[in-house]
């Protein structure tokens, strides 16, 4: 469902909230309305246009982190940056850990965002607990780095590899067990076999009806990239969702799944090859994929597919004593 205009347990309208000093005169304010969420979008889609991939989100990253959330409106936890009203960066705390992505013009902030992701942290943190907080940086974000190794972070073992390719031109046929067909979720009336199959291929609960009628009325959404393989008896056996940013023409898969009792079969191979092609159809020219860096069997699915190792976003971690 839809947040309401002022988000929870607020009353002001964006014109009646405060607006504090961040640094060098930027404005800082919490996110307020679903208008911030539009703002986030946009300077999402501006920095792939300006770096390119790896990135620390796609506008297809952001709306499956935000239907991942229990709580829709978590998001309202987020603190926006401004510089003479463009956002220029944000910081979504969220379960011990925050996201943070800053425009590549504006490097101190890195600094200034995990500031107040801290002093956020230790407001929100169990009395008299002192706990890790957890922050994100790819090996080759100096900047990042520079900040978080300043604030006294550690870098763990623990992080996502970021794989991308070029869209093949002519996208790779998906090759099929006899009897198995590829196509797209035909919406709420397969809802329920596509939470079936996502279930099983992950061994849990997670997915729900409810939880994918958000996913489909996120804006990044094209139900003709909802893809399924479908076994013999009509039964999903695999799945792969896949997102536009139709400006860059990035496409990026997230999740893929393929239930127990049809692994060994090539249906993730098959999956990854029709992705392409389907992205291909929508104009992508690059496709990523992320995942753990200890998942190895999804990882060598995705090199088997053509993708290349693009970085690894490690997480760093530092303790932060609760606010008196």
């Amino acid at each position: 469902m839809k947040p309401d205009e002022t988000g929870p347990n607020r009353g002001a309208t964006v014109s009646e909230v405060a607006m504090t000093q961040a640094a060098g005169g930027l404005a800082s304010r919490p996110f307020e309305s679903e208008a911030d969420y539009d703002l986030i979008r946009r300077l999402l889609v501006e920095i792939v246009a300006r770096t390119g991939p790896p990135v620390y989100a796609t506008i297809g990253n952001l709306d499956w982190w935000r239907v991942a959330e229990d709580d829709p409106r978590s998001i309202y936890q987020t603190q926006l940056w401004f510089d003479s009203g463009q956002l220029v960066a944000f910081a979504w705390p969220i379960e011990g850990q925050v996201d943070i992505v800053v425009h590549p013009d504006y490097p101190p902030l890195h600094n200034v965002a995990l500031a107040w992701s801290e002093t956020y942290f230790a407001a929100h943190a169990a009395e008299g607990a002192v706990a890790p907080w957890v922050a994100w940086a790819f090996t080759g974000d100096v900047a990042r780095i520079s900040a978080l190794s300043a604030r006294g972070y550690r870098r763990t073992e623990r992080g996502l590899v970021v794989y991308g390719q070029p869209v093949p031109d002519p996208a790779p046929q998906p090759a099929l067990p006899d009897g198995y067909t590829i196509r797209a979720v035909q919406g709420e009336a397969e809802a329920e076999q596509r939470v079936a199959v996502q279930r099983a291929a992950f061994e849990s609960t997670w997915m729900t009806a409810e939880r994918h009628a958000r996913v489909r009325h996120s804006p990044t959404y094209r139900p003709e990239l909802d893809i399924v393989v479908v076994a013999p008896d009509g039964e999903f056996a695999a799945f792969a969702l896949l997102w536009l940013d139709e400006a860059n023409r990035l496409g990026v898969f997230e999740p893929l799944g393929v239930a127990p009792a049809y692994q060994r079969l090539g249906l993730g191979r098959a999956l990854m090859a029709e992705g392409l092609r389907r992205l291909a159809e929508a104009g992508a020219r690059v496709a990523c994929v992320e995942t753990g860096l200890d998942h190895h069997t999804a990882r060598r699915l995705y090199e088997a597919a053509g993708f290349k190792l693009l970085d690894t976003d490690y997480a760093w971690t530092r303790q932060v004593e609760p606010a008196a």
